[in-house]
């Protein structure tokens, strides 16, 4: 039976979570569908959990070894080794609810479409969706309709993730490279939904919960690197070119300069409260504050009034004064 559908995990230490994600997914495997597990160079057991659920199950799946690369590498490496018509993709501190297999496969075997949206919750008493999406059921989207999604890619966060689509390979095939020489730490998904969106000729969102986005605790938390905020620089980029040339009068590229200006304003915060040293953070914001990109979307920036930004924006030692406060708050 032809494969319809490959579900790819890109896989980095998560051996504490590993196991229930690969069971809610192989529960559920039908001969349609096919797993690729990218161990992206582990050091804990997730490579052996990977070859038990290869022994206890006859299922098709197959498990790839590679030095650690990241994620958006894994994802790519993935589905180059894919034979599904359609790329699923779940995160190895994820689940898959019950149904969600069979109610992808009942959509992409009868409709052509190019791209299935639907909703992930994070609470797994009400099943609440996390986000909310402004779009109907069952309601396609095709030409002039895409600025809809345009609209959300552009001026929101909703669907910035990869593991909430059900997308077509020949997308992918279609889609430039990641960025040459760069390695991207985060933003990696909306750096490659941007390309997956503008080729889509058709896109259609299933107002149904079907995933599930654990919230590790401390997970929000991220310790700033360098890498950081060139990754954010890079992906932040794309998303204004798409705008521009999505746009229609001013509505994306404001609502874009809005969202890149949000994100410099985390990267700022991140490197004030991170474990570097105050003269390594005081170098490192000289440094950015230098960027003609942190300078004109977020240190010149009027995009909106935030509190916080009276502490970012300040002179050293009064900023110094904040970063001792904010750490003996922590």
């Amino acid at each position: 039976m032809q494969t319809l559908i490959s579900v790819i995990i890109p896989i980095f230490n998560k051996e504490k979570y590993l196991s229930e994600c690969l069971e809610s997914l192989f529960a559920q495997c039908t001969e349609e569908v096919e797993v690729i597990m990218v161990n992206d160079g582990s050091t804990d057991r997730s490579g052996e959990i990977c070859k038990d659920f290869l022994g206890r199950y006859s299922v098709n799946a197959k498990l790839i070894n590679q030095e650690n690369k990241g994620a958006l590498k894994s994802r790519e490496i993935g589905v180059s080794q894919s034979a599904g018509e359609y790329i699923l993709f779940l995160d190895s501190d994820d689940t898959l609810l019950s149904n969600a297999v069979h109610a992808l496969t009942d959509v992409v075997k009868n409709h052509p479409y190019d791209m299935v949206l639907f909703n992930a919750t994070s609470d797994s008493e009400t099943m609440r969706p996390r986000y909310v999406i402004p779009l109907d059921h069952g309601q396609v989207f095709e030409a002039d309709d895409k600025y809809h999604i345009y609209r959300l890619l552009c001026c929101s966060y909703v669907l910035n993730n990869l593991w909430t689509k059900c997308i077509r390979k020949k997308l992918f095939l279609e889609t430039a490279a990641s960025e040459k020489g760069q390695r991207i730490t985060n933003g990696e998904d909306l750096y490659q939904i941007l390309d997956l969106a503008d080729n889509a000729k058709s896109i259609v969102y299933l107002d149904r919960v079907l995933y599930f986005y654990r919230v590790v605790p401390g997970s929000m938390a991220r310790n700033y690197t360098p890498l950081y905020f060139s990754s954010e620089k890079i992906v932040c980029s794309k998303r204004l070119r798409y705008a521009e040339k999505w746009g229609k009068g001013e509505e994306l590229v404001a609502g874009a300069r809005l969202q890149t200006y949000r994100i410099m304003r985390v990267v700022a915060e991140l490197l004030l409260v991170s474990d570097m040293t105050w003269k390594e953070v005081k170098k490192e914001m000289q440094r950015l504050r230098g960027d003609s990109f942190f300078k004109a979307y977020y240190f010149d920036a009027h995009e909106e009034r935030d509190k916080r930004d009276f502490l970012l924006k300040a002179p050293f030692f009064v900023m110094h004064i904040g970063r001792l406060y904010l750490k003996l708050k922590r």
